[in-house]
């Protein structure tokens, strides 16, 4: 693992981002999609607010044309060897927020079905009890309406939850990745300096 092999084995390039932070190439070129994500990240950082969901899904992470290894990220600040990425956290906020937007929507539905029921509810009990068998009739066949939505927003319930721990799955192993290429290319290029 000495100076020796790495200058051998592989062609290492160096360049420098806009925040003039060194970023290591390992004879990787990267695609126009993993450039765009790591300036937008760093755009965000610059700004100091929250970054807003981007337009690509996080499910296209890691990808690129053909068969190209993984890019690594630009150091996000210097701290003794080891070091966070910011396209690492960049993901994980995304994660987070498309976790976030899931579960709100699915609140959304189920107090969009719970007012709709309390109030074709307090309608009928306004109206009286003058024609009490068609309002029965109508109710009970609503009641069925509502368990059958309940249930259904049950199985999406499900269905999200079952996709949400499959993205985590996914996110936890990419993140390992991630650093583990990372930490590989940190240690060889400290071993080359030194």
């Amino acid at each position: 693992m000495g100076s020796t092999e790495s200058s051998e084995a592989r062609r290492v390039s160096f360049g420098m981002d806009e925040e003039e932070r060194v970023r290591v190439l390992q004879g990787i070129r990267l695609s126009e999609n993993v450039v765009n994500r790591m300036k937008d990240s760093s755009q965000s950082c610059q700004a100091g607010q929250p970054a807003s969901s981007p337009a690509h899904p996080p499910s296209t992470f890691g990808t690129s044309k053909g068969p190209e290894k993984d890019s690594k990220p630009p150091r996000s600040e210097y701290c003794g060897g080891r070091q966070s990425s910011g396209v690492e956290e960049d993901f994980l906020k995304r994660y987070k927020q498309e976790q976030a937007k899931v579960q709100d929507e699915l609140f959304q539905v189920v107090t969009r079905e719970r007012e709709a029921a309390t109030k074709h509810r307090s309608v009928s009990l306004q109206r009286g009890e003058g024609s009490a068998d068609p309002e029965k009739h109508k109710s009970t066949q609503l009641a069925k309406e509502l368990e059958s939505r309940e249930s259904e927003l049950s199985r999406r319930d499900t269905f999200y939850k079952e996709q949400l721990g499959r993205i985590e799955r996914k996110n936890a192993e990419m993140y390992k990745l991630s650093s583990q290429q990372f930490h590989e290319a940190a240690s060889k290029m400290e071993g080359t300096i030194n």
